[in-house]
């Protein structure tokens, strides 16, 4: 049965009550697309532009090249001159002019109109022939031919390259305006903190850097409302993350400061193995409470929360994973009416199978998986056999 689309009283604190009701996970990107736009611009060099999103259409400003120029070693010629030369016919270069030796990036000389690569030379006692005959304009990049002036090189929302920053650069372009990198403060909730130490807070920074934020990692607070609730009011921040303190349970109290900072808006998610998630305001800035277990935490970060670090750093909606279609090696269990983060490995034979429980995401799960299938709320999983689509967190080997 598909999750009703009520969200819980936001004032009433839910501990050890059960969930009135879950938030579909659509129901939830609709709520972080609403509150999650791109920061505005700043402008930066070009070389810290790389991996940044453009904040508007950038126009060259000039043609590229911006004057005709050799495009191949050899000779510079008149194609005229060299009609008629092959192997059987080499034609002297003396014949043509006076032969004049030029270099990839040379201006055209006076009197030519082609380029004689060095594959159509041949050196003989001293003498230098045509065994192959060259077109007009061969060997030559015209004016523009690469870039035309007013060109748009990069559109905005685009990530920029490193191949991106060269172009610039070679446009004698310095600055670029980029998307400003959000910053996304990190609480570890202290009752989650155990004897491995905070391990959230570094998996969450790694996550956050790689969809463009900026990682604000903050000590571990204590379990209680009221230690929460400062940093949940503090300014300074795009976006909140905490870690821990989501569920039911007496002393989970994350949910109860939000509402108490701010607002409580979703409490409760139809998403395997996140269904405690949290989603609020405090300070005006979107807050997302996490699943305290790093594999859940985990899963919740990929599945919600960081699309709102995407859409923050300018950057797309969807899941920043290459795709692949391949078969399930191994039936995939679903409960149907909730979403499901089902990890997944490849195998040898270039398939996939489930790796664990979808509800209990045990961290060596996640450590071993290569990618993820999102089932959705209307399927009960996928029998073995099926075409399913797989987000990969590397490139499979080879490609």
């Amino acid at each position: 049965m598909m999750p009703p689309e009520t969200i819980p009283d936001p004032t009433s604190r839910p501990s050890m009550r059960g969930f009135a009701a879950r938030a579909g996970l659509e129901q939830a990107w609709a709520w972080i697309d609403a509150r999650s736009p791109a920061r505005d611009a700043e402008t930066v060099e070009i070389r810290e532009a790389v991996g940044r999103h453009a904040a508007s259409d950038l126009a060259a400003g000039c043609d590229l090249p911006p004057a005709d120029r050799v495009a191949a070693d050899g000779f510079a010629v008149r194609a005229a001159d060299t009609v008629g030369a092959s192997d059987y016919n080499p034609i002297p270069l003396e014949l043509t002019g006076q032969p004049v030796a030029v270099s990839v990036g040379d201006a055209v000389p006076p009197g030519t109109d082609a380029v004689a690569a060095i594959d159509r030379i041949r050196s003989d006692f001293g003498m230098i022939e045509l065994v192959a005959s060259v077109a007009e304009g061969e060997g030559i990049e015209r004016r523009g031919d690469d870039v035309g002036a007013g060109t748009i090189v990069l559109a905005a929302g685009r990530r920029i390259r490193a191949s991106d920053a060269a172009l610039l650069a070679a446009l004698g372009i310095d600055t670029v305006a980029v998307v400003r990198r959000p910053v996304v403060r990190i609480v570890p909730v202290g009752r989650e903190i155990g004897d491995a130490g905070d391990l959230d807070s570094p998996m969450l920074a790694a996550l956050v850097e790689r969809d463009g934020g900026i990682a604000d990692r903050r000590p571990a607070v204590p379990g209680g409302a009221d230690a929460l609730h400062g940093l949940l009011a503090r300014p300074g921040a795009d976006l909140i993350l905490v870690a821990g303190g989501s569920g039911l349970g007496e002393t989970d109290r994350s949910a109860e400061a939000l509402a108490a900072a701010g607002s409580l808006d979703i409490h409760g998610i139809a998403l395997r193995p996140a269904d405690s998630l949290a989603l609020g305001m405090a300070g005006g800035v979107p807050v997302a409470i996490l699943p305290g277990h790093p594999g859940r935490c985990f899963a919740g970060y990929q599945a919600v929360a960081g699309r709102a670090v995407r859409r923050m750093a300018g950057g797309s909606t969807g899941f920043p994973f290459p795709q692949a279609t391949l078969v399930t090696a191994r039936k995939i269990v679903s409960p149907g009416g909730w979403s499901d983060f089902c990890r997944v490995r490849l195998t040898g034979d270039g398939r996939v199978e489930p790796i664990g429980s979808g509800g209990l995401a045990s961290l060596w799960s996640v450590a071993r998986a290569d990618g993820f299938v999102l089932v959705p709320a209307d399927r009960e999983g996928y029998p073995a056999g099926s075409a399913v689509t797989v987000h990969l967190f590397d490139l499979p080997a080879g490609d």
